[in-house]
């Protein structure tokens, strides 16, 4: 599976595609839908965003740039050139990672400076980016592994072969999770020994995935399902039918799972409660990247050139 397909001639409106049904838990039932706080135009092909020290940062993939968002006005407010086809961006250690599908790197970018202050070389077409047990790890799409960075030194200090095609990265139950765009398997590392667990999910490309210490949400674009997977036994607990081509989502303020789903230009969100979804709202263009911060969350539309902001019901 490749990156996002080029968006099509898509505008959308936020409405309610789905309601929750009495089959929801009472928490979600008495939710109201999402509602739009603001679209703000940040750049073409907008992808990972992170909220750090009062700001929201997004970068931009078709325009190769980040720019920084003053949250309580909703505006852009400072702009820097990256390298080509950043996409992932997290927050750690004092810095913003962001990956270079492009170039196969991964930036280390001061938010202070506002500019690149390292290049790491990482292996080929980084994915995904992520900071967790004091490490910076990328998952490496053209040739199976996952690099692990050293973030003082800013170089890389193992070189994991997982196999397959890695996609998302997510940290939870003491573990760093991968996702695979191959295949019907995600992968499991312990850091203290880098050692991979294969985790069976029953389904094609599960890509992307959130995470929490009870539960693992894979994304399997191609079924358009995402599979939950219980941590301490590494087995699937449900499948949860969503839209089309579900991609990378993230637990909301309201305790919900928020999945994009880029074939139908909406966002569905999943009551772990239930294991069903409680409502389904139309965003923009090709959404890719839901991100939590400031008590909404953020969808990239990647095939356009904003990012909306939703605040739970």
């Amino acid at each position: 599976m490749r990156r996002p397909r080029p968006a099509t001639v898509l505008t959308c409106l936020l409405v309610v595609a789905a309601a929750c049904s009495g089959a929801s838990s009472g928490r979600a039932s008495h939710n109201a839908a999402p509602t739009v706080v603001a679209r703000i135009r940040t750049g073409y092909k907008p992808c990972a965003s992170v909220a750090y020290r009062g700001s929201l940062y997004v970068v931009n993939y078709g325009a190769g740039t980040i720019v920084r968002i003053d949250p309580t006005r909703n505006r852009v407010t400072r702009r820097a050139r990256l390298g080509p086809r950043p996409c992932g961006l997290v927050s750690g250690g004092g810095a913003l990672w962001i990956d270079g599908f492009g170039d196969d790197t991964i930036d280390k970018f001061d938010p202070r400076r506002f500019r690149v202050v390292r290049r790491i070389h990482v292996g080929s077409q980084p994915y995904d980016v992520a900071y967790a047990a004091g490490s910076v790890w990328s998952s490496n799409f053209g040739d199976g592994t996952v690099s692990r960075i050293d973030p003082r030194r800013g170089r890389v200090v193992a070189t994991i072969r997982t196999g397959g095609q890695p996609g998302g990265l997510r940290w939870a139950a003491g573990s760093v999770w991968v996702g695979s765009n191959r295949g019907q398997e995600i992968y499991r590392i312990d850091p203290a020994t880098n050692r991979v667990t294969t985790v069976q999910v029953g389904r094609d490309s599960p890509t992307w995935l959130e995470a929490t210490d009870t539960a693992v949400w894979a994304a399997s674009g191609p079924t358009n399902t995402v599979v939950r997977l219980d941590p301490a036994t590494n087995r699937v607990t449900a499948d949860v039918p969503v839209g089309t081509f579900p991609v990378d989502g993230v637990v909301g303020p309201d305790g919900l799972v928020w999945i994009p789903n880029q074939g139908d230009n909406s966002v569905s969100r999943i009551d772990p409660a239930t294991n069903k979804v409680v409502d389904t709202v139309k965003v923009g263009p090709l959404p890719f990247v839901v991100r939590r911060g400031f008590g909404d969350m953020w969808v990239s539309n990647f095939g356009g050139f904003a990012v909306w902001r939703l605040r739970a019901g």
